[in-house]
């Protein structure tokens, strides 16, 4: 054999083996590349799955607090007529405790603060009267505003204005809460009365 078809030979042989190191490279880059790419899917829903699975603990937390919302009124009588007022204090004042903790798991904004406005009411009420409405008429109120919201919110629908009386007492919140948070300073107390928007 001559030199040069050996040199060809050998050459030929390099540049074969040469294409295939790069094409064994470039295989192994792209695999790496893919098992990347399924690694970050993978991880994206895994992600995705926490977050719906808080979504729906959140949910049915949601749902949970409504139901004992609701229930509060059942298992806690506040009548009009003919129930000691010590009754209804105790009664007003249980409803009251149930509202003030669920409605932190509320997830609507808007009905979170209904709620939170409504167990405001109840608690002041529990003391003495709310723009002169008795502790039983607050509760009766509270009641009503509290079935009605809640059955809006169930709905799907928007939530409706107050009813008589329960808007009422809304619209003279801040008469209410400066003639309250006259009472505590009277009373020796350096206690504010925090704002709904807190809650």
């Amino acid at each position: 054999m001559e030199w040069g078809t050996i040199a060809t030979v050998l050459i030929g042989g390099l540049i074969g083996l040469s294409g295939e190191a790069i094409g064994r490279i470039g295989a192994r880059r792209q695999s790496q590349i893919a098992r990347q790419e399924a690694l970050e899917d993978a991880n994206i829903a895994r992600s995705q799955a926490i977050e719906d699975d808080n979504r729906r603990e959140k949910e049915a937390r949601e749902r949970s607090a409504a139901e004992n919302i609701l229930s509060a009124y059942l298992g806690n009588p506040i009548r009009l007529v003919n129930q000691p007022r010590e009754e209804v204090v105790l009664s007003v004042s249980r409803v009251c405790t149930i509202l003030g903790f669920e409605q932190s798991f509320i997830l609507d904004a808007e009905l979170r603060q209904r709620v939170a406005e409504i167990c405001y009411f109840l608690d002041l009420a529990a003391a003495g009267d709310v723009g002169g409405y008795t502790v039983a008429e607050v509760g009766f109120l509270a009641r009503s505003e509290t079935r009605m919201l809640m059955g809006a919110w169930a709905r799907g629908e928007d939530l409706p204005p107050s009813i008589e009386g329960w808007g009422e007492i809304r619209r003279s919140r801040s008469e209410i809460e400066t003639r309250w948070q006259q009472e505590l300073s009277d009373a020796g107390l350096r206690v504010k009365v925090p704002p709904l928007s807190i809650y």
